[in-house]
């Protein structure tokens, strides 16, 4: 999902006890850059807070949330505010002023409370974006008679209202926003979809301007793009059954390999490098994140074992790498990451 790249010092994840530990120990401890990472639990409800400045000595506080089953956040540090996609409640909820750190220093327990949220029901949502002030929620249609759907809401310091709503054919997953370019994985397909200038086409049907295909993928999921490395990211869950055969590819100079092969191409699996394999520990990623400063990719998994890989340390190369950051987690739904 598409980023905030504004300061931060928080870690947020959904279980509350978390426990990293650093597979290299001739690595450095110390994170060249703080993060704040967002994981969702889409089962409990719950997020931890958990600082990372030095990975070999965490901190972390548990966040509760009546709302479970949520597949997609954003967290903005500078008005303290957490905005989260809940498919139990059918909507789109924000919290305010949730740092622990402001409300007690020393608790670690807190339950959130949405403090705003939108009239219009959002069912079956899969994936949140965001450009400016503008978020983009991508739904699946939830019945034989529904459609598939892209919301479009206008966030303002006391509001979030719903502007336009777009019905598609495709049904898509994971989604991010290149200003106002719009790319969105097709469900069980190596296909994205691309919708130009999305904000100023009008309601009703959206036909994607462009969809391309990713040689040796499989089944894509999670997505994220940095505009600075112009690298896109993406998660490939291969079989749901076979919690080894998941990876992440990544695509480096994207705008220059995407403006080559044209409208309608395939990106060569040569124009790709993708981690995989049993050192990587994937399981079934869902969602990918990468920190820029700390050249650190996050992959969130959600596999049977509940287990996690954390974190990459290094720029990812071809083959099966093992992560230089792991922790046990279940229920992951999507992760969010602020780097400062």
């Amino acid at each position: 999902m598409k980023k905030f790249i504004v300061p931060s010092v928080l870690l947020l994840s959904a279980i509350a006890l978390v426990s990293f530990s650093n597979e290299d120990e001739n690595i450095d401890a110390t994170v060249d850059s703080r993060v704040a990472l967002l994981k969702e639990d889409n089962t409990y409800g719950k997020m931890d807070r958990v600082h990372l400045t030095d990975k070999k000595n965490t901190t972390n506080t548990t966040l509760k949330s009546s709302k479970s089953n949520s597949v997609g956040l954003l967290y903005d540090p500078i008005k303290d505010s957490l905005t989260e996609v809940s498919r139990s409640k059918n909507n789109v909820l924000v919290f305010e002023n949730i740092d622990p750190v402001k409300i007690d220093p020393v608790k670690h327990d807190f339950a959130l409370a949405s403090t705003l949220g939108t009239n219009i029901e959002v069912k079956n949502a899969r994936d949140i974006a965001v450009s400016g002030n503008r978020i983009v929620v991508s739904s699946e249609a939830s019945s034989p008679t529904d459609s598939n759907r892209f919301y479009v809401y206008e966030s303002t310091g006391n509001s979030l209202s719903l502007t336009k709503v777009f019905e598609t054919d495709s049904k898509h997953l994971g989604i991010f926003i290149d200003d106002h370019t719009l790319y969105a994985i097709i469900a069980n397909s190596n296909s994205i979809a691309v919708y130009n200038n999305i904000f100023d086409k009008a309601d009703g049907l959206l036909t994607a301007d462009d969809v391309f295909v990713v040689e040796g993928a499989n089944s894509l999921r999670g997505v994220t793009y940095d505009q600075l490395e112009d690298t896109l990211f993406l998660t490939d869950v291969g079989d749901p059954s076979n919690d080894r055969d998941d990876a992440v590819i990544t695509i480096n100079h994207f705008s220059v390999k995407y403006g080559i092969i044209g409208s309608y191409g395939v990106l060569a699996a040569a124009d790709t490098k993708k981690i995989t394999g049993s050192k990587s520990m994937m399981g079934i990623p869902v969602d990918v994140e990468y920190d820029n400063i700390g050249k650190v990719l996050y992959a969130a998994g959600r596999n049977t074992s509940g287990f996690m890989p954390s974190g990459f340390t290094t720029t990812p190369t071809l083959g099966d790498v093992a992560p230089k950051m792991k922790q046990s987690s279940s229920g992951t739904s999507g992760i969010y990451l602020n780097v400062e």
